[in-house]
């Protein structure tokens, strides 16, 4: 390995060894530019089809240069209904590659990056968005370096002290780690002008306290800031010197517009523009010079008329996809391994079409941001002038059309006159698209209009779609959201500072399809985010309440647009119907009315009700539905499941369902049926009629699966019994659960409550624990380059943080309520000893044999903190005591700002020994000025370090804390059992 550190003209080499290509001559000099000047540009405009991604490349290899001021995690946001994200496939090819190394370039940049922690992988990625299982592994480590994919709810709410999916006390980790140590890249920033406006603002009120390393930089023509320096393609240095890129730039596209009276006519003029690009015996007689297109994108507004254009492709015999943002996330992903092979940009110019075929891609708004798609020819409704802008990007990406053919990249753009002449604006577009039109009308030659790559880009404002706009953010909504525990009754709405308050598309809800809706049937297969449809509430409405026969609510696929054209369903058909709502939070369901449906409810429908046409939402179909519910628990990777219901019964060989009380054990007839089917599945040539991933979760489930019966004393009584297998789970000591035995914790899972990291089954001692927090929390803290006194204060917190665990009555909670282990302690424990099962906390009053439990409601945090102030000189040595004392109160995430106190009815004398100094308090809190101290200590705070600064602070002890419990949970894994 070469010992001269890494420059900026390594780039080049470390852009080979991952592409195999050499960067384009703008990546080399955007990656120079940015270690040679220490910061990123604020605005980054480039044409669409430059390799805008490769700024994910840049940002780890300047990290690993320049660690001391390019963050550690670098988060490409994006808003829209992704179809495919490359950015994040990009992101895995560079850690794959980083990780196994084999040059001397990728080698030094691997271990560059592990010396900035101590996990396994020197570069993490993961994704956040809706619709799959979170990873959250990002979230353990402050240190390592990630790149994270995210769209503006999922990386925005978690920005905002209100991450969706999190629970409240982790709340304030994921802001810690948002809001700092950030490189935060918004791609095509003009689709999400209200998070870039509060994305700039909620770091004003910080105080200039710490190396907090937050960047934003804007990939877009139309930043936020318009005024701001901005890196742009340089036409001599960039395309003269760059034969691929100069092709991309130059490649001609050309349009025509096509008049239409109305959406509904929309289908019929796709299939006639669509035949004229058919080569059949002679040639075209509608339109000439075709030779060679093999990919068609369809781009239209409407999720309805993408359907039914799709429909009435498929009636003519052509080869038809659909792609739509009202698609189940399974179905999706099954649809874009199909796409994928025609519209590829990434393959060269032959393909494995023959000559005179033609697929068709009908897609929605959905494809314009994070497609890279690449369709030799193009027919689009008119959308504002941006939208086409995104639309065109597609056309011929790679310009090898135009280079290989001669001949401009054809388009078309379809005007229905019920939009492009229509007096009241559009519900999607307002009047931008008729402006657009009015616009594109005029610069027509001989018919024909330049769609080249900026030759749409002097269009008046007008013709640019709607933008919401963000509420200033004031310091007294920061106040609002830094609290989380409890959350203020009264606090900002988070949508307006994500989206906008204009924004005018109506709340979504989710569908599920279920064959089963059982309460025990979604107790063991619940429903995942990877199965849910999301549709327009008023959209789900008319469906459920009208079926087939009711009249369909128009929906669309940008946030901007109204999502309903006509209003939902009314009177009381609509009252009296009902449907079933799950309760996600309590983990039940119930039968509601269709009118009692609330936005982000998720509704369960069965099957046969149909509801899906070409894997998108159609309401009216009646083809049955897949039930994906069991390859939904494979996909989300916490336990495999399959469900032996009504579902299987035509393809099973002799099931074991039949007779739920036969004489034979029923786990002798399902081993049998198991060997069966996995021997079937081998040599079946129509697997396609098992259910989704059927394979999949026969092998998962293995051969001694956990079985469950269903249906017997179930509150219908014609329900007939049946089982449900379930992956038998491995504990600690890679034997099958048992009572003796509590399942492995794993880290991930933790959700900072005290019961969960508490009764692991470790018996570590408190003070290693103490010791073991201590070091970790310095260690994160130095690396991340915290000044030495906070490091120093944070040492001193994690020696401290849980002593108020030495209560008998805690203790004796972690010996399993064995009077005589607990006499036997020869010091505290911080962890359970091993067999010990969570239970409920003692209700005063109640009696328990042998003595009282902990009682419900107490915090051991809270007990730490009493004793600390016991006593006057225990921190002499704080930098800042204040700091010191929070971190205590907080470090399971309560306490901000208020603590959760609770009287005490049979107090205890708590003691702790430190250094010495004896620390002794009364357990009763109650009547104590703790609470008003605490929440006066916590906006003391807020104001020294910022709202992020602080929360920054409290993460790096409470990850010091995971980490340290983790560890004991491994060490006592690994040890054997006697």
């Amino acid at each position: 390995m070469s010992e001269r550190p890494l420059t900026a003209d390594d780039f080049g080499t470390f852009f080979r060894d991952i592409h195999g290509v050499e960067p384009f001559p703008w990546q080399q000099r955007l990656a120079t530019q940015v270690l040679t000047a220490g910061k990123w540009p604020e605005v980054i405009d480039l044409p669409t089809g430059t390799g805008k991604t490769a700024v994910v490349d840049i940002a780890v290899f300047a990290l690993a240069i320049r660690p001391d001021i390019f963050p550690r995690r670098i988060v490409f946001v994006i808003d829209r209904r992704i179809v495919v994200d490359q950015v994040c496939e990009r992101a895995h090819r560079i850690r794959q590659r980083i990780k196994e190394g084999g040059t001397d370039t990728l080698n030094q940049v691997r271990e560059e990056l592990q010396k900035l922690s101590d996990a396994d992988e020197p570069l993490g990625v993961a994704a956040l968005r809706g619709g799959i299982p979170m990873d959250n592994h990002w979230s353990r480590e402050p240190s390592q370096p990630w790149v994270l994919v995210s769209t503006v709810d999922q990386f925005g709410s978690r920005l905002l002290f209100r991450g969706y999916g999190v629970t409240r006390t982790m709340r304030p980790i994921y802001a810690g780690l948002a809001g700092n140590d950030c490189l935060v890249i918004l791609d095509e920033v003009h689709l999400s002008t209200p998070f870039a406006e509060t994305l700039s603002q909620v770091h004003m009120f910080e105080p200039d306290m710490l190396p907090r390393r937050f960047t934003i930089v804007e990939m877009s023509a139309t930043p936020n800031n318009p005024t701001a320096p901005r890196f742009q393609l340089d036409p001599k240095s960039d395309l003269e010197d760059c034969e691929e890129l100069r092709r991309r730039v130059s490649a001609r596209k050309e349009a025509e517009l096509v008049s239409v009276p109305n959406h509904n006519a929309i289908p019929k003029r796709v299939v006639r523009l669509v035949k004229s690009m058919t080569r059949t015996k002679g040639r075209s007689r509608d339109v000439s010079g075709f030779e060679g297109v093999s990919s068609v994108g369809v781009v239209v507004n409407r999720v309805r008329v993408a359907r039914e254009t799709y429909q009435a492709l498929k009636e003519e015999g052509y080869s038809a996809y659909l792609l739509t943002g009202r698609m189940r996330s399974l179905d999706k992903i099954d649809a874009l391994e199909d796409v994928l092979k025609h519209v590829d940009p990434t393959l060269g110019p032959d393909t494995d079409a023959k000559p005179g075929e033609i697929t068709v891609i009908v897609a929605t708004q959905a494809i314009e941001v994070g497609a890279d798609f690449n369709f030799d020819a193009m027919i689009t409704e008119c959308a504002a002038i941006d939208s086409l802008q995104q639309r065109f990007g597609r056309l011929d990406r790679r310009g090898r059309y135009y280079h290989r053919m001669r001949q401009p990249a054809r388009a078309w753009i379809i005007g229905p006159k019920s939009v492009v002449s229509a007096k009241k604006p559009d519900p999607v577009y307002g009047e931008s698209a008729k402006v657009t039109w009015k616009e594109l009308k005029g610069r027509a030659k001989d018919g024909r209009i330049d769609i080249g790559s900026r030759s749409l880009a002097e269009f008046p404002e007008e013709a640019k779609a709607p933008t919401a706009s963000a509420p200033l953010v004031m310091r007294t909504h920061m106040d609002a959201w830094v609290q989380t525990s409890p959350e203020p009754v009264a606090q900002p709405l988070l949508e307006w500072f994500l989206h906008g308050m204009e924004q005018r598309a109506s709340p979504d809800v989710s569908i599920v399809w279920r064959h089963d809706r059982s309460a025990e049937t979604l107790r063991l297969v619940p429903p995942r985010q990877v199965e849910f449809l999301q549709v327009p509430i008023g959209a789900a409405k008319s469906w459920l309440a009208e079926g087939r026969e009711g009249q369909e609510v128009d929906i669309v696929d940008v946030a901007t647009g109204e999502a309903e054209e006509s209003g939902p369903p009314s009177g009381s058909r609509f009252d009296d119907v009902h449907c079933f709502r799950w309760e996600r939070r309590l983990k039940k369901g119930e039968r509601i009315p269709v009118a009692a449906i609330r936005p982000g409810d998720i509704i369960i429908v069965d099957p046969d009700d149909g509801g899906i046409g070409g894997r998108t939402w159609d309401p009216s179909s009646d083809e049955p539905v897949d039930d994906l519910g069991d390859y939904a628990q494979l996909v989300y990777g916490r336990r495999a499941t399959l469900r032996l219901d009504k579902r299987l019964e035509s393809l099973l060989p002799p099931t074991p369902g039949e007779e739920v009380e036969a004489d034979e054990p029923a786990s002798e007839r399902i081993y049998t049926w198991l060997e069966r089917i996995r021997a079937g599945l081998t040599d079946r040539s129509d697997s396609e009629a098992y259910p989704p991933g059927f394979a999949g979760l026969v092998n998962k489930i293995g051969t001694n699966p956990v079985i469950a019966t269903v249906g017997l004393g179930a509150d219908n009584p014609e329900t007939k019994p049946y089982y449900v297998l379930l992956q038998r789970q491995q504990t600690s000591y890679g034997s099958p659960p048992h009572r003796e035995a509590p399942p492995r914790i794993d880290e991930t899972l933790f959700d900072g409550s005290d019961e969960s990291q508490s009764m692991i089954g470790t018996a570590a001692t408190l003070r290693s624990h103490l010791d073991g927090v201590s070091d970790g929390a310095g260690c994160f803290a130095k690396r991340l380059g915290l000044p030495p006194k906070i490091v120093s204060d944070l040492r001193l917190a994690g020696r401290l943080h849980d002593i108020g665990k030495v209560d008998r009555r805690f203790q004796d909670k972690l010996v399993g309520g064995d009077p005589i282990a607990l006499e036997l302690l020869s010091e505290p424990l911080a962890k359970s000893v091993r067999g010990t099962r969570q239970t409920r906390r003692y209700t005063p009053g109640r009696y328990r044999p042998g003595g009282s439990r902990y009682p419900r409601g107490t915090r051991h945090e809270i007990a730490s903190l009493a004793l600390l102030e016991s006593h006057s000189t225990v921190l002499e040595s704080a930098h800042d005591k204040d700091l010191v004392l929070h971190l205590i109160a907080t470090h399971h995430g309560h306490a901000r700002p208020l603590p959760p106190i609770e009287e005490d009815k049979e107090p205890q004398r708590l003691e702790y020994d430190f250094e010495g100094r004896i620390l002794q308090v009364n357990s009763n809190f109650a009547d104590s000025s703790l609470a008003q101290e605490m929440s006066d200590r916590f906006w003391r705070l807020v104001r020294r370090y910022g709202y992020y600064g602080l929360a920054w602070i409290e993460t790096i002890l409470r990850l010091a804390d995971f980490r340290q419990s983790a560890a004991e949970d491994q060490q006592n894994a690994e040890r054997p059992r006697r």
